[in-house]
């Protein structure tokens, strides 16, 4: 290339930085005020790449929703994550009492002489409870609270276990495995919501993975105290079954210092109270676009429990709603067709008769 080629490329690109910096100028000079207080915050988050690529789209708008969504993925409070696991025990008693049955019947058709009725009852008469709570589990958190329908599952799992642990017949350890049922119920319907709720919209997907996880960690957690209590033939099956009062007891005292849901107490009128837990929640961001955005959608959904039709034809004549709704209600039948609740069950009996 010829110098006098080189001189015309460089000056015509010095031209197009220069109109492009005067472009940048005129289109920040309007929103100079509004923008002053976050000048630090676009300053920071212009380096990110999310941020360029607000940018590129051309909008002060733009960057200043990009460097909020920036701000909240680095300053979320260590609090947040605090809350979901002490939330997420809920979902560890939960699998932890619904496997850890597996390996103790081995060791109570011995010792309390029970045919295959009375094994299927302590198995099943759990599940069932479960299901009678959790259809309650809705109405009850609605009308009382998130947090207090949890304390109430915490107390259940915790007299429940200790029945377990102390019954000397059949029908003892039938009451303690239906009480805990209830807790299992109220738990699986209330933890998930109460999660989602508190969490931070950028997080909240991967906050509420962390109960289901809980939940397989429960059930892995029963099968190794299954495994190490089996050689007790007298009273491990009382270890096996009590030992879930200990996380039920650290998620009750746990759960008598944290908040509330935000949403419940907007929902309640309580919107001083609801306003203090999202700054709590939330560190230094700012809370009123999540605010409005909550209170907006309370509002929405009030409007439409007057509107004509049940909600679940509405649900259905909404495509995006119902392509959600036929996937999740389609992967809960598989998973139950799987029949992984079967292994869950037996295998471990299995496993463990050939040792005892």
């Amino acid at each position: 290339m010829s110098r006098k080629a080189s001189e015309n490329v460089e000056y015509t690109l010095r031209s197009l930085s220069s109109l492009m910096g005067e472009r940048r100028r005129k289109q920040q000079e309007p929103d100079a005020a509004s923008a002053a207080g976050e000048c630090s915050l676009l300053a920071a988050a212009e380096s990110s790449t999310s941020l360029q690529s607000a940018g590129a789209g051309g909008g002060v708008g733009d960057l200043e929703r990009a460097a909020r969504r920036q701000f909240q993925q680095d300053e979320t409070p260590a609090f947040v994550y605090v809350v979901a696991v002490f939330s997420a025990l809920g979902g560890f008693l939960f699998g932890y009492d619904t496997g850890v049955v597996s390996g103790a019947m081995l060791l109570l058709k011995r010792q309390l002489s029970l045919d295959a009725l009375w094994q299927e009852l302590l198995v099943s008469s759990t599940v069932g409870a479960a299901a009678v709570s959790a259809l309650a589990g809705g109405a009850l958190n609605g009308v009382f609270g998130r947090r207090a329908a949890i304390l109430l599952a915490s107390a259940l799992f915790t007299a429940g276990s200790a029945v377990l642990a102390a019954a000397s017949n059949k029908e003892t350890l039938l009451a303690g495995r239906l009480v805990v049922g209830l807790g299992i119920g109220i738990a699986s319907m209330t933890v998930p919501v109460y999660i989602a709720e508190v969490s931070p919209p950028n997080l909240r997907g991967r906050l509420v993975t962390i109960n289901t996880l809980f939940i397989t960690g429960g059930q892995f957690f029963a099968s190794v105290v299954d495994g190490a209590f089996s050689y007790l033939r007298k009273d491990g099956w009382r270890y096996m079954l009590g030992l879930a009062a200990i996380p039920a007891v650290i998620q009750f005292f746990g759960f008598l210092f944290l908040p509330e849901s935000p949403r419940w107490l907007i929902q309640k009128g309580q919107t001083q109270k609801a306003r203090r837990i999202l700054s709590q929640m939330r560190g230094n961001q700012t809370i009123d676009e999540e605010y409005d955005s909550i209170k907006n959608n309370i509002e929405e959904e009030e409007k439409e429990v007057g509107s004509a039709g049940p909600v679940i034809c509405r649900m259905l004549s909404y495509p995006p709603t119902r392509r959600a709704l036929i996937v999740g209600c389609g992967l809960q039948m598989f998973q139950q067709l799987s029949g992984i609740n079967t292994i869950m069950y037996v295998f471990l009996s299995g496993f463990l008769l050939k040792r005892l």
